[in-house]
């Protein structure tokens, strides 16, 4: 069964690399058909994480490509098809959700200065088709899309309004830190990590609906189930959140994209 897994879905939109005219924004990287390469990565490494005492782990892209340390197949999927939550992936085996693997991989020589010039946001962007054809290719993933009627929570401004601060900061898209009873995000927009964050603790897909477009730093405190349990007095996520964020979770039921995995193999060799 796979674990309740709920990441940022950013790279849902599948950019391919922008084509290269006169004009064109500097740095962009060149179209990759127009070069005559598939959308993918040139070099790929990968292999099964092994136990170490720090048990870090991430998904991120690189400079020159994209690592993972310490991560699920699962959570590789869900990155790669730009969907938030587990219960968007439906049919991977067990030891997709189980084994963790670090991945390393560059993108070809040719396009790498410019791919260097990238932001972050780009990175993502144009990461996402690439990911798919690595899972396609080391892992025979074949998958088919659905739509599917779950029960979801939308994020809305509570009544008394936002008490978010606009961050002094640029854009961040991947400092989230998370623990029991705790959610904090720096610089980001409320649709990236911090939904993402909600999702997990709460269960259910998380969809933005407070229609705040900037970039905030968000430190949320509450007293978990667990803490409730033994008797602490704290607030409740949702109550913790209408208090200290001016935000409150509603629940609904919406149409939610679906990936079914059709097949999947364990990772050919390196």
């Amino acid at each position: 069964m796979i674990g309740k897994i709920c990441i940022a879905g950013l790279l849902g939109c599948g950019i391919a690399m922008g084509q290269a005219s006169e004009g064109a924004k500097a740095g962009a990287a060149p179209d990759a058909a127009a070069a005559g390469k598939a959308i993918k990565f040139e070099v790929v490494s990968i292999r099964l994480h092994r136990v170490t005492s720090d048990g870090s782990r991430w998904l991120n892209p690189t400079a020159d490509g994209y690592e993972t340390r310490n991560v699920e197949l699962a959570q590789l999927i869900l990155e790669a098809y730009g969907i938030k939550c587990s219960d968007q992936l439906v049919g991977l085996p067990p030891w997709a959700s189980e084994d963790t693997f670090d991945i390393e991989a560059k993108v070809d020589e040719d396009i790498l200065p410019a791919y260097q010039e990238l932001s972050d946001r780009e990175r993502k962007e144009r990461a996402a088709p690439m990911l798919r054809s690595m899972l396609a290719d080391r892992f025979n993933l074949k998958v088919h899309h659905e739509s599917r009627i779950l029960p979801v929570y939308a994020l809305v401004v509570a009544k008394g309004g936002s008490k978010l601060k606009q961050s002094q900061a640029p854009e961040n898209l991947y400092g989230m830190v998370e623990g029991r009873g705790y959610l904090s995000t720096r610089a980001g927009p409320i649709g990236a990590r911090f939904v993402v964050g909600l999702s997990d603790k709460t269960g259910r897909i998380v969809i933005d609906k407070t229609g705040l477009t900037g970039y905030y730093d968000i430190e949320l405190k509450w007293s978990s189930d667990e803490d409730l349990a033994a008797g602490a007095l704290g607030p409740t996520l949702f109550t913790a959140l209408e208090e200290q964020l001016g935000l409150k979770l509603v629940s609904e039921k919406a149409p939610v994209d679906v990936v079914v995995v059709d097949h999947i193999d364990r990772p050919s060799q390196n």
